[in-house]
């Protein structure tokens, strides 16, 4: 039974809202509050009544701020001035103590009062929300509105908190009152929703599209505003619960079991085109279910939805759904691009999206899109649809690069890099992405140029080739870098033979001309790696070589270090056989690389004079091109030989032509490199580094000179006295090799290759300049160089640097082919007496040395004779020597010792210190050729006496040579004789004695 004052109280409460007759104060007094509050938790009968007067309090509390707010709005309008009041300060804080109240209701009892509280507050916050909203809001506006009067956000909180109370059912059915409310006041209850929707994410935005697609069922041209901004509220907290939910309508709309399945992918993209962030979600969530079982399931159920109504009518807002997505919308595009080979639709698509992003790019709006397209993982994809084989895509991707490309130039530069490295051998249309990207964007005035993205994929190639190991590397890396020059050279010979238009004239020649320093430098150091394999590799031959004729010295009896040394390379072990091999490997494919660079060098004619290059670089070229000629030599196959070196010939020609430096410099390298360097390709001997003689370094010279028991008698016999105390030097069993004649004729020709020149084909300056760099390495010493030949007795003088001369002639066969080859080019060997001087010299003292030993035969092949025939051949090829000098190399080997150091020593030597090798005795005739006339230079008879005299003596080994030298010649020329005798009778009264005799036979002989 209640209590009375209870009843008392309900009474008064009664009687005084009922009187209140809008009377705020009133209605809001303290006493007042507190019996409705006392009323609630006593009497529960009565709480119908309670609420209702919440309500009011609410109501006047809300009403309050609606007005602050109001007068807050004109007041600024009125002065801008004066700052604006907060409305919260002109609220009553009276439904506070109400909210607090109702808080510990719930806390206490949950399942009694937290439905009715939620329930409560939610239609008192649609119906307020609805009663004073003057105007239509934004979700986020109508947040920050309501949430400032405290009355409101009160309300929130208490919701919120019943909510967090609730079982699952509880919570379902204030879910529903919540949508229910919602669909009362959908106008204005929208913002509550979103608000209080975080609480329930999956159902409510499950109920929300579901309420959206009977709308959408029931009116095809109805608008989803409010859904639209609750779901776009709810989704910046929820997006995976968004997904969650567009994925199960997806997978009902492609397996529709009930008439409203078959709206659902209609009803999505109407939803869609309200909505980005919707889009993008929708977007993102079809694109990971996508396959080519769910293209079959879209094909198969598309005639469903073509046949809906309002399918044509928003069919038109497709195409430009790529365009608003920030991400996966190049995903999307390169999605339709695959399938646009079998459907038209999608190459419309295409074709109006892209023509669109181009158009927007061009008039400089913002895209949605660009943003995406800006990102790593959608360039990485790009990249990969540029090498693909369907047109459509690789097409698709250039052009997405290419727009991108024209506000972020970096990209351009990094597809340049990224596409130059992949290989087209087996998809060839690839190189179309390449070509494509070179041409740019059409109507873009300020397009990024190419020259920046070739210098950034050279410089990735040559960091490559600079800090590649050999236990590091793969054949991947390397196989980039000559993927690279592969695609550039055949790029260039492509624009060369105009096979392509869409590109400007010469715009990849101009572009790679001016990154030749890269260029370079990549070839530098590939080079330099293949010439550390070749010298290392000519070093283990000659160790090889020595040892065996070690081993052959004694007897074959200990073999020194033999089997030992025999696989040791680069530092490595035995056991490591397969490095080895994998590097013999990466040498194979460096040299591939060269190749391909030298020939690239070749299509974009550096060097050539309409390049303006820097002296450094052209220098650089030179050498470069001097290092690849020697490492062309070691190709194993002729072909592939024979085609390295023509790629050098042509750049050696072209750069040679255009600059006297360079052909200067290309013959110093040829020169100085085939003696010092490369020597060993044309059968150059190097000694060993140890000590033959095995002379103690301690040892005193005056100790050595002891050891030799007699001295040498004549200054001759110092040639066969040796090393001091031990003897002649042992001889090696490698001196003495001919040079190769292939590798010696390709060297010839590229040294005739740098001296040619088309424009003036007789110019002598270039071998000239040979003969010059000759003297330069081959001598010893700077003094004495000059042209003249001095007396015989000086020789004593240059002795040392003679016998070094002529040691560098028996280690390096080259120098021989060197001298006859300029030699051919008169007057170039002028410029070599030195050198002639000095083989002259020590031949002439070691033919005196044989007469030591007086029963000593003659060999043909010894190394002496070798020597004489080669230095009277080249004398009498470069017209040194006139006849009949100019045949002692056919008959010099009749002849013995003591009689060859007379005819070098009477003919040759006296000779050519007489009549100096000069340039001067050399005449320019009608074919601009110079050469010595002998029928005018007559060779004054003292110089041929002392051969004719031995000659004589030797008939019936010399009589065809006797007649050819000296009769023929007098035959031919009816005014020898005369002229003979004139200089006979001019000479000594012994000479004209001996001149009828010597008449006498040369006519019993003619006989």
């Amino acid at each position: 039974m209640l209590k009375q004052h209870v009843l008392v109280e309900l009474k008064h409460f009664i009687q005084a809202v009922s009187s209140h007759r809008g009377n705020a104060k009133k209605l809001t007094s303290s006493s007042l509050i507190r019996t409705s509050l006392h009323l609630l938790e006593d009497l529960p009968a009565a709480r119908d009544i309670v609420f209702e007067y919440f309500s009011l309090v609410a109501e006047v509390a809300v009403q309050g701020y609606c007005v602050a707010e109001q007068q807050t709005s004109m007041t600024s309008k009125n002065s801008n001035n004066q700052t604006a009041q907060s409305p919260g300060a002109q609220e009553d804080p009276c439904f506070e103590v109400i909210q607090q109240a109702l808080e510990n209701v719930v806390n206490k009892v949950p399942g009694a009062w937290g439905v009715v509280v939620a329930s409560w507050s939610l239609d008192l916050v649609g119906n307020l929300s609805d009663k004073y909203t003057k105007r239509k809001m934004s979700i986020g506006v109508a947040c920050n509105y309501w949430l400032s009067c405290g009355t409101m956000r009160g309300l929130l909180t208490l919701i919120s908190i019943c909510f967090r109370k609730l079982t699952n059912l509880e919570a379902e059915s204030c879910v529903e009152t919540l949508l229910n409310a919602y669909q009362r006041y959908s106008l204005t209850f929208d913002w509550v929703v979103a608000r209080l929707g975080g609480c329930f994410p999956l159902k409510i935005i499950s109920q929300i599209l579901q309420c959206s697609l009977k709308r959408f069922a029931d009116d095809f041209h109805c608008r989803f505003e409010s859904e639209i901004g609750i779901l776009e509220y709810l989704c910046f907290a929820h997006e995976q619960v968004l997904r969650v939910v567009v994925k199960e309508l997806l997978q009902e709309g492609f397996h529709p079991k009930k008439n409203l399945d078959t709206l659902i992918i209609p009803f999505l993209f109407v939803f869609g085109n309200y909505s980005d962030v919707l889009l993008q979600n929708m977007v993102s969530v079809f694109l990971d279910m996508y396959n080519d079982e769910l293209r079959a399931i879209i094909i198969q159920k598309s005639p469903l939805w073509l046949s809906n109504a309002t399918f044509s009518e928003i069919q038109p807002s497709l195409n430009n759904i790529a365009l608003r997505l920030k991400s996966h919308g190049t995903q999307l595009l390169i999605t339709a691009s695959k399938m646009a080979d079998q459907h038209v639709w999608c190459q419309d698509f295409l074709e109006f999206s892209l023509q669109e992003l181009e158009q927007i790019v061009l008039s400089a709006r913002l895209c949605p899109l660009m943003d995406d397209l800006v990102t790593e993982n959608t360039k990485y994809m790009l990249w990969k649809s540029s090498l693909s084989t369907n047109i459509y895509e690789q097409q698709t991707a250039v052009r997405l690069l290419l727009i991108v490309s024209s506000q972020h130039s970096n990209i351009y530069y990094q597809s340049i890099s990224e596409l130059l490295r992949k290989c087209y051998v087996l998809n060839t249309s690839g190189l179309g992405a390449v070509i494509r990207m070179f041409s740019g964007l059409s109507g873009v005035v300020e397009f990024p140029d190419i020259k920046a993205g070739l210098q950034m994929v050279l410089e990735d190639v040559l960091l490559q080739e600079q800090f590649k190991q050999a236990r590091l590397a793969n054949s991947s890396v390397i196989s980039e870098a000559l993927n690279t020059f592969k695609n550039l050279n055949t790029l260039t010979k492509m624009q060369k033979k105009n096979s392509y238009t869409c590109m400007k004239q010469h715009q990849l020649m101009n572009a790679l001309n001016e990154c030749l320093p890269k260029i370079l430098q990549i070839l530098e150091v590939t080079l330099n790696k293949l010439i550390l394999r070749m010298d290392i590799d000519s070093s283990e031959r000659n160790m090889g070589r020595y040892r065996e004729q070690q081993n052959q010295a004694n007897n074959n009896t200990i073999d020194i270090d033999g089997n030992k040394n025999k696989r040791l390379r680069l530092g490595l072990n035995s056991d490591d056989w397969n490095e080895e091999e994998e590097e013999e490997a990466y040498d194979a494919r460096r040299l591939n690389l060269a190749h391909t660079i030298i020939d690239l060098l070749n299509t974009i004619e550096a060097g050539s004079k309409t390049n303006v290059i820097r002296t450094t670089e052209i220098l650089k070229l030179s050498v470069l091109s001097v290092k690849y000629f020697f490492i062309s030599l070691t190709e194993r196959s002729s072909t592939q030989r024979s085609a390295a070196v023509n790629r050098v010939y042509v750049l050696f020609q072209r750069q040679c032509r255009a600059r006297k430096a360079c052909r200067t410099a290309c013959l110093r390298e040829l020169i100085e490199g085939a003696l010092f360097y490369y020597g060993y390709l044309f059968g150059q001997f190097e000694e060993p580094l140890m000590d033959e003689l095995q002379i103690p370094e301690t040892e005193m010279v005056l100790l050595q000179n002891q050891r030799q028991s007699l001295g040498p008698n004549a200054n001759r016999t110092v040639l066969h006295a040796g090393v001091i105390g031990r003897g002649l030097r042992p001889d090696n069993m490698c001196t003495g090799e001919t040079c190769p004649s292939e590798m010696q004729n390709l060297f010839i020709k590229a040294l005739d290759v740098c001296c040619s020149d088309v424009e003036r084909p007789l110019v002598i300056e270039a071998y000239s300049t040979i003969s010059l760099l000759l003297v330069e390495l081959v001598s010893t010493d700077v003094m004495y160089n000059g042209l003249p030949f001095p007396d015989e007795d000086f020789t004593k003088v240059t002795m040392e640097r003679d016998l070094l001369i002529r040691r560098a002639f028996i280690t390096s066969p080259l120098l021989w082919a060197l001298l006859g080859f300029i030699a051919s080019h008169r007057p170039a060997l002028c410029f070599s007496s030195v050198l002639l001087r000095a083989l002259c010299a020590t031949c002439l003292h070691q033919w005196r040395a044989k007469n030591v030993n007086k029963y000593q035969l003659v060999d043909i092949n010894d190394e002496l004779m070798k020597c004489t025939k080669k230095l009277l051949r080249i004398l009498a090829i470069g017209q040194l020597l006139p006849p009949p000098l100019s045949n002692l190399h056919v008959i010099i080997h009749h002849f013995d010792p003591p009689e060859i150091a007379l005819i070098l020593k009477e003919c040759v030597w006296n000779y050519l210190k007489d009549h100096v090798p000069s340039p001067a005795l050399f005449h320019v005739d009608s074919n601009g050729l110079q050469w010595r006339n002998p029928q005018i230079n007559k060779i004054p008879p003292q110089y041929v006496d002392t051969l004719r005299n031995l000659m004589q003596k030797k008939l019936s080994k010399l009589g065809q040579h006797y007649y050819t030298m000296f009769i023929m010649p007098e035959q031919q020329s009816p005014t020898l004789p005369n002229q003979s005798l004139a200089l006979v009778s001019s000479t000594s009264t012994s000479l004209t004695v001996d001149a009828p005799n010597e008449t006498s036979k040369d006519v019993e002989m003619s006989s």
